[in-house]
This record gives C-alpha cells, structure tokens and sequence, in this order.
C-alpha cells in the first residue's frame, strides 16, 4: 500500500481575525476586484495579466498597475491582510486593472489554461532561510516548469529575493529550464518598496533574476 505524500507548502497562515470595519470592506471590495476558484482560467485569460505572486502588502504591485494599463495585475495571496490593502489601495487610485486571488499559488497555477498569462512576478518569496526549511521555497523546478505552461510566448518571469543563497539556487533551478532564456539582471522598472529598504539598512542586497519564454 502505497503511502501519500505530505504536501510542502511554501507559507505557513497566521493571522489575527478581522475587525468589523475590515470585514465591512472586505466584503465590499472582494464584490470589485476579487476572484473565485471558479474563475480563475477565465478571468486570467481574458487579456494579457502579469501574474504577481506573494505581493506581501501590494505596494509593488500597486505601483506597477498603476504605471502599466496595458495589462491587468492579478495578484494572488494567502494573506487576506495584504488583500485587502490591495484592494483598498486599487479603490483608492481608481485602478481598474487590479484584481486578486486568495488561494495557494501552486493551485492557481495548475488550474490557468496554457499560454494564458503575459508575465509572472516573484518579488520576495519568503526564504526560509534555515536549511532544513529549503524544502518549503516557493521557487524550485517543478514550479518553474509549472509557470512556464501558463506562460506566452516571450513572457517574462521576474523573480526578486535579498538572500544570496536563494537567488543562487533559484537561478540554478532557472538555467535547468530549456524552455527559458536569461535576460538582463536588474529591476525592469520593480519599484522599492518599505520592505526592501528595510532589508538595506540591514545590509541586505537585492537580487533580480529575469528570464524570458522561448518559442
């Protein structure tokens, strides 16, 4: 008898329940901007979407959209306190091209049509930065290979992390991925966020690792 495997996932979920106010909003703004399980493949293939996973408290993302109505920004997190700082922050710049996902990127990913999304942002995953949690990085392989089925032609993957070990070991994951070519390492317009500039002041450097799909 065959025993099944115990599913790694790459966020552990701890959060403190809603205030009234927060739930009054959440409600109202998940009615705009938010996406169901079961829309998932339509709403992302409807027009060409940068896929942004794990935006943390959305400025990057925000900041982003705001610059760039050629695409829509959906970004998709676990965290509902960062959706809805999102979705407040969408409401409040009168964005029309941000919409969210709450769900397990790894989920949504598998569900997405092939070929149906214009670019995917990777902007700090979390590192887990103890060896014995490497298990848990978001960016590996397969995940890598995931992406790129639901990638376009000359889509891009933009990955950012500050931790150098993770970068070198995304960028070997990345190099093994024939499917991929290397562009040029830098930030293509990624805004600083409050987070990054944290991590500067305590010496953190920050590494962009950027590739586009072949074919």
């Amino acid at each position: 008898m065959s025993v099944p495997q115990r599913l790694v996932r790459s966020y552990v979920r701890r959060e403190r329940p809603f205030k009234d106010n927060q739930k009054t909003d959440w409600e109202r703004l998940w009615a705009l901007y938010g996406i169901s399980r079961d829309a998932w493949a339509s709403a992302v293939g409807a027009q060409p979407a940068i896929l942004d996973i794990g935006f943390g408290d959305g400025e990057a993302l925000l900041g982003m959209a705001s610059r760039d109505a050629e695409h829509t920004y959906i970004g998709v997190e676990m965290y509902r306190s960062g959706l809805l700082k999102v979705m407040r922050g969408a409401e409040r710049e009168r964005l029309s091209n941000v919409r969210v996902i709450e769900a397990d990127a790894k989920e949504v990913v598998a569900a997405l049509a092939a070929q149906s999304v214009a670019g995917v942002h990777l902007f700090f995953p979390d590192p887990w930065p103890k060896a014995r949690h490497h298990k848990r990085r978001l960016v590996t392989e397969s995940f890598i290979e995931a992406l790129v089925r639901v990638l376009r032609p000359a889509g891009i993957i933009h990955m950012a992390t500050d931790w150098p070990d993770y970068a070198t070991q995304a960028a070997g994951h990345f190099a093994g991925c024939t499917a991929l070519e290397p562009l040029d390492q830098d930030r293509n317009g990624r805004p600083e966020t409050r987070f990054e500039r944290r991590g500067w002041r305590l010496g953190h450097v920050s590494f962009d690792l950027r590739y586009r799909r072949t074919g």
